[in-house]
């Protein structure tokens, strides 16, 4: 039996948020100004001199990128609408064929689920900030609602929710809405559980509120009696040293009121209060809604296998039970299951599931025995079954979308999305052309050739070949000889010396050779090094790496020796260490006015300084933002004691910008980046030729100065909002190049901005 129904709870206490229950909810002023802080952004793109040259995309678009939800015209089933998990919402209206961005001028193009109304396709609702909080997710700003098609797009509040795991409209009433909200990543708050709206989105109310770490993380609904809801819960919050843990507020709930008030369905269910579990997925039956199933994830507790559970229930979740081939179904998500957690019903066969992880998997006969379903990548996120037609499937996962029409004996993989999440980038100093090397999440490390042959506005898009490195890391590429390319991978692995070959083969691939030049460690020290550790090359001798763990390495041989010159410079405390590398250098640059003047910024908030090579270190971050990351160090190139950083404070809830100056090895700092709308910033780049030309890359899109930091302006024209997540001058010839982290890769002509016109 369902324990005892409770009421509704609301969120008490928070600023501009009601704390009657069941009354008009309003966004906080925190919420509000980040959407005031974009209408600024909007006007300054609008009117900035700087339009004289637009961005152009250079790819990769085979690489795809991760998909978090899927849906499908009713009655129009080539129009398919795919949610990107940075890189927006696109949609195709010939099954793949051609695929075009219908939400690249919000703001934010993290996306956590979209729906199409059932009674009427041409409202799309579209929640943002993902809600599977991967490390490079990023918060979004509510819901939005298009009544043409996709055309356009209206802001409809929840704003503070930042991360909308599901929509759900009634079948019976287009004028009811619910959203499953998950919440902050980073910090407690009490825009989680389920709103409802009675007017088409005008106004929510909080239908379910457990406490304020407590996500929705699922949602599902009775289609043949609206008013019947399932919610699964789940503990939602992470801290900066550690993936979301399993807790106690996982949990499967029902209303049959329509929200009014909701029971906890514990019959045959784990007892979620032991604190083992970590995410729960349901779904209805549409033919036969008596059928209920639910995937739930398992990460801790007494037996040693864990992973994923599937649970049936045949009585609208009465009581529940797990099919004698669930044991088999396990493996479909294990270690990082709070990452995954979909499940799909047959909606004409109830004992026909599709359970979605690492791997995909379907049983025919209500989960006894279970088929592996082969795609073209893994981790699944995202599935949709025609209901006319339950042979035809459309399916999201992390490389993009996969069309089948018979079950998925066979799939169509589109490969011309242009939603690659690269994290970072560096190029070729050369004339005529230029190399980009980056690490793009999901799919690995790439490098690619950008061609000048066409003109400086028609750049050709050449091919995209894998790259020494993986899906995070950095790579650094020798300024006197672009052949040689120096890379680190995933948590500070490496680094690696490669050497291209001039030669190119039949398929357009140079060979290329490469070696560990790894440093050592020392004796009873654990390496703790970012996801996206630093590598550099030095301006003053080509043979000089740098490279940051918890410490700076330093070698003058291209690698044959290296030097530790650097004590742990982080803030390192043994109660902030988990399973993600925290306190960590993550950023590193070298003046090139002074051989030895090197500053490094941490994730925990450091800025240090070393002016002799690393004999002595100073900690020069006091007076900045605590604990934020310093997430960009530039060294002046005209100056050895200038320097310009950029911190970043969203895993905070800080949503500023922080660009920071000092000229004095950072004894004292000025804030310079009081004329950029209030947004993360990511990184910061001094022109090499103009000292006062100054280059931001943040969660938006690209600012530039060109005083210094008196009066900044939006960068170029035809960029959609964009996570930019690193930036390089190709100062050989005159190009800005940038790594869009779900937008992939874009150049900008400045030749004429570095000439001073």
């Amino acid at each position: 039996m369902a324990t005892a129904p409770f009421p509704r709870l609301c969120a008490l206490a928070v600023a501009a948020l009601s704390t009657a229950c069941g009354t008009e909810l309003q966004d906080t002023a925190a919420a509000q100004a980040r959407l005031a802080s974009f209408d600024q952004h909007a006007a300054m793109a609008a009117s900035t001199p700087h339009d004289a040259h637009p961005w152009q995309f250079v790819g990769p678009v085979r690489m795809n990128g991760r998909l978090v939800d899927v849906d499908v015209h009713p009655s129009a089933p080539a129009t398919i609408y795919i949610a990107s998990a940075n890189g927006g919402v696109l949609k195709t209206t010939d099954e793949g064929e051609n695929w075009k961005h219908i939400f690249d001028k919000y703001p934010t193009t993290s996306i956590g689920d979209i729906a199409i109304d059932p009674t009427d396709p041409n409202i799309v609702w579209v929640g943002t900030g993902e809600a599977n909080i991967l490390r490079s997710s990023m918060a979004g700003t509510g819901i939005y609602k298009s009544t043409d098609a996709g055309e356009t797009f209206e802001h409809m509040g929840l704003t503070d929710t930042q991360h909308i795991s599901r929509i759900l409209i009634n079948p019976q009433d287009s004028n009811v809405i619910y959203v499953a909200a998950a919440g902050h990543e980073y910090t407690p708050n009490p825009e989680r559980g389920v709103y409802k709206s009675t007017d088409g989105g005008t106004t929510w109310t909080h239908a379910f509120y457990k406490d304020e770490k407590t996500a929705v993380i699922d949602l599902a609904i009775d289609p043949s009696d609206p008013d019947i809801l399932y919610a699964g819960t789940a503990p939602r919050m992470r801290y900066r040293w550690n993936d979301p843990k399993p807790g106690p507020e996982t949990g499967i709930y029902k209303t049959t009121d329509g929200g009014e008030t909701w029971n906890a369905l514990t019959e045959g269910l784990p007892d979620f209060s032991a604190g083992e579990h970590e995410r729960v997925g349901l779904s209805v039956c549409a033919s036969d809604p008596n059928v209920i199933y639910a995937a739930i994830n398992r990460a801790a507790g007494p037996r040693d296998a864990v992973g994923a559970e599937l649970y049936r229930s045949d009585d609208k979740g009465e009581t529940w039970r797990r099919p004698d081939g669930s044991e088999e179904a396990r493996g479909t998500f294990s270690s990082y299951g709070w990452f995954f957690g979909q499940v799909r019903a047959d909606p004409t066969n109830p004992d026909t599931v599709y359970l979605m992880g690492l791997s995909f998997r379907r049983s025919d006969d209500g989960g006894k025995t279970w088929e592996g379903l082969r795609g073209s990548h893994v981790d699944y996120h995202a599935m949709w079954i025609n209901p006319e037609d339950p042979t035809h499937l459309v399916v999201g996962n992390d490389g993009g979308v996969m069309i089948s029409h018979d079950r998925f004996a066979s799939q169509n993989h589109p490969t011309n999305l242009p939603i690659a999440q690269p994290y970072n980038l560096d190029v070729s100093q050369e004339e005529g052309r230029f190399s980009v090397y980056m690490c793009c999440q999901d799919t690995g490390a790439y490098r690619g050739d950008v061609d000048l042959s066409n003109g400086r506005n028609r750049i050709i898009r050449q091919r995209w070949e894998g790259a020494t490195g993986d899906e995070a890391g950095r790579h650094a590429v020798n300024p006197e000889d672009a052949n040689i390319v120096y890379s680190v991978s995933r948590y500070g692995g490496g680094p690696r010396r490669t050497v291209y070959g001039e030669t190119v083969d039949a398929d357009g691939r140079r060979p290329k050779e490469d070696a560990s030049i790894a440093p050592t460690f020392p004796e009873g020290e654990r390496k703790r090094a970012q996801w996206v550790s630093p590598v550099i090359v030095s301006s003053h001798d080509s043979k000089r790496i740098l490279y940051g763990a918890q410490f700076v390495f330093l070698t003058d041989d291209e690698g044959q020796n290296w030097r530790k010159i650097s004590p742990d410079l982080t803030n390192v405390d043994p109660e902030k260490q988990g399973n993600i590398a925290h306190a960590i250098i993550f950023a590193i640059s070298e003046s090139p006015v002074e051989k030895g003047v090197i500053y490094a910024g941490t994730d925990d908030g450091n800025v240090q300084v070393t002016r002799d090579e690393g004999e002595t270190w100073t900690n020069v971050s006091t007076s900045l933002p605590d604990g934020r990351c310093v997430a960009g160090v530039e060294a002046s190139h005209f100056d050895a004691g200038t320097v310009f950083i950029a911190v970043n404070g969203k895993r905070h809830d800080d949503f500023n910008a922080y660009i920071y100056k000092s000229t004095n090895y950072g004894a004292d700092w000025e804030l310079i980046s009081g004329g950029i709308p209030d947004v993360p910033a990511n990184v910061v780049k001094q022109d090499p030729g103009n000292k006062d030309l100054l280059y931001v890359g943040t969660d938006r899109g690209v600012y530039v100065t060109t005083d210094g930091g008196d009066t900044w302006h939006v960068l170029g024209v035809d960029l959609p909002t964009a996570f930019v997540h690193d930036l390089k001058i190709q100062h050989v010839e005159d190009y800005a190049v940038i790594a869009c982290h779900g937008r992939g890769v874009w150049v900008l002509d400045i030749r004429e901005l570095r000439a001073g016109r």
